[in-house]
């Protein structure tokens, strides 16, 4: 008996030595995010941290103990081999999904869940941040520390002192009996009357603190389990409420501002990867990041209070045709099936006759987007196996300035009226672009700058060639960021991060050097447009006329656990997780902070029934 319960102890210190080994992994790996986080937080998320690491370890004890009994109960029974496996297949599991969480944390800005499972069909996309060296040396070390753990550490350690045909009393039956009941108590994490979550660890308004907290395989199994629970159905206010609150900020005035001199003119989107409007401000000081957008603004229309959706990419393509918000977890776009019931930009100017195309130089398979580019009914997709393998890649495709020629080839022969979108990629990370460096330095910030100048440039360059086409007196050129990139000083939730630039351009404009200052966002896109093309909008639920009047302008946008709502008198940032706010102003005496909840009460309701 005595070597089965100094094996079991021994297991059970093993499996929360690894995650300690890997908590401290992170810290160590991203220190730089700590900047102004007192040490003694960073160390007292570890301690909060130890509620998540002894409730997967309470998982991972659950066959051994009833192993163990078994052995105790059955003489001649041999469990050392069984577990010897089971120890085996645990640890390659555990090992590569703490790596996994160490090295997308850096693009995600939040643990992984059951949303990597999302970019598993395209795995090169999903490292696509990594370069191939890094990917060997990654791979490397995790062999190295898988065989470290098991061969050396468990092997030596624990299952080798472990005397199997050791003959038990009856003391030992009794105790692992007992055992796998009370395994509850730490699997659920205590007594209390609602089991642990994700939330039970968070303790710090510092997102980055809590996750240091998060036990990343635990809130991987936390969230499949629970999968359809999470951030899918709240409830803050009745119904009628929020349907109330809903209408009256979607009261849009149906006498829009005219601004085009065509009826049908031609369109083309260019969507920017990850341009911020308040990053390029701060941090390309004396010079500037973004020379030609800035030239444009005087010849277009400029929306001044533009947000993200969201923070990636799939929830900007979702809410720029489909006028569908952001959902804090997920996205529509990964529901085929959903998708085919909501409303769509392409297919509204496609009845009204346009042709229309979506470029991209990268994998269109990434993340659904060729699913959702297909229900949308785009005739021409154009992705990185439409280039000649010759041209030279990034990480991520083809780079901007290959893709904007290509977009011009298309243009040129494309038949009026045409709608065209390109997707750029090379200011994504790891920012790897065929340009010298105009920003010196190797940090992330400089390398983001960089990108973005250098697709800047491309976009200049387009612009100029496509001033000189035939076409361009007849078509409508919108700029707009997919989203932001999280460097310098920016939180995950802050207004700040999602704040975006939308500039309207082109010959069928009638109206100049002007600044729209409501609020709005990716959503409001669709509504906009279509009004101004006199075509039917009014299934865009969610969306707003950003040029007509509205005393009732907002912007709302999801993080990964939370929401922000923002409009002239409140800005209001909730933590779902949690369930309380991180941010709450209103100077409307309360009235306008329930607001950015009542959205997404309704937006879920909305989303289940699709």
């Amino acid at each position: 008996m005595k070597s089965s319960f100094i094996y079991y102890f021994r297991y059970a210190l093993f499996l929360l030595g690894i995650q300690a080994i890997f908590r401290i992994s992170f810290l160590i790996i991203y220190r730089d995010n700590a900047h102004g986080i007192e040490l003694s937080d960073q160390l007292l998320a570890m301690v909060y941290g130890l509620k998540l690491d002894i409730s997967l370890a309470g998982y991972c004890l659950l066959i051994p103990t009833l192993l163990l009994f078994l052995s105790s109960i059955i003489k001649k029974l041999s469990v050392q081999r069984i577990l010897d496996i089971y120890t085996f297949i645990i640890l390659l599991l555990l090992i590569p999904l703490f790596f996994t969480n160490l090295v997308v944390y850096k693009y995600w800005n939040f643990p992984i869940d059951r949303s990597i499972f999302d970019y598993l069909n395209t795995p090169a996309e999903m490292f696509a941040s990594l370069n191939f060296i890094g990917l060997i040396i990654i791979l490397g070390i995790i062999i190295l520390v898988f065989y470290l753990s098991y061969f050396i550490f468990y092997r030596r350690w624990i299952s080798k002192p472990f005397m199997a045909g050791q003959k038990a009393g009856w003391i030992e039956p009794v105790l692992f009996f007992l055992l796998m009941p009370l395994l509850i108590i730490p699997i659920r994490g205590g007594l209390q009357t609602s089991p642990i979550n994700t939330g039970s660890v968070y303790f710090h308004q510092e997102a980055y603190v809590n996750h240091i907290a998060v036990n990343p395989v635990w809130n991987l199994i936390y969230t499949l389990i629970e999968g359809k629970k999470l951030s899918q159905s709240v409830s803050y206010m009745s119904d009628s409420e929020a349907s109330q609150i809903i209408k009256e900020l979607h009261d849009n005035n149906d006498d829009p501002f005219p601004v085009l001199n065509k009826e049908s003119p031609n369109i083309i989107i260019i969507l920017l990867e990850s341009f911020s409007v308040p990053i390029i401000d701060e941090l390309s000081k004396d010079k500037e990041a973004t020379p030609e957008f800035n030239a444009l603004l005087p010849e277009g229309i400029y929306f001044n209070k533009m947000y993200a959706s969201g923070t990636m990419t799939d929830r900007a393509l979702g809410s720029i045709l489909g006028g569908y918000p952001g959902i804090p977890g997920t996205c529509v776009i990964y529901y085929e099936q959903k998708t085919q019931k909501i409303p769509n930009l392409n297919k509204k100017l496609k009845a009204d006759g346009y042709n229309s195309a979506f470029l991209y130089g990268g994998d269109i398979d990434f993340a659904h987007i060729r699913s959702f580019l297909l229900t949308s009914g785009f005739e021409k997709i154009i992705s990185d196996y439409d280039f000649a393998p010759s041209i030279p890649r990034s990480n991520w495709g083809v780079p901007d300035h290959i893709l904007f020629e290509r977009l011009l080839e298309e243009t040129d022969s494309a038949s009026s009226p045409f709608f065209n979108i390109l997707l750029t990629l090379s200011s994504h990370t790891p920012f790897d672009v065929p340009m010298e460096t105009e920003f010196p330095g190797n940090d992330l910030t400089m390398k983001y700058l960089n990108s973005i100048y250098y697709t800047d440039k491309a976009l200049g360059k387009f612009i100029s060639v496509a001033k000189t086409k035939d076409w361009w007196d007849e078509t409508l050129v919108i700029l707009l960021a997919d989203h932001c990139c999280r460097v310098g000083n920016l939180t995950e939730h802050e207004e700040m991060r999602f704040r975006i630039p939308m500039l309207w351009l082109g010959g069928a404009l009638a109206v100049r050097d002007t600044v729209i200052n409501n609020f709005g966002s990716q959503t409001d896109l669709p509504y906009t447009l279509l009004s101004q093309l006199n075509l039917p909008h009014k299934d865009f639920k969610f969306s707003n006329n950003l040029l007509s009047e509205n005393p009732n302008s907002f912007a709302y946008y999801t993080f990964h656990d939370g929401i922000g709502f923002i409009n002239d008198s409140a800005y209001v940032v909730f933590n779902l997780t949690t369930d309380s706010y991180i941010i709450e102003q209103d100077k409307n005496s309360g009235k306008d902070r329930k607001k950015g909840l009542a959205y997404l009460q309704y937006l879920l309701a909305d989303f289940n029934k699709l």
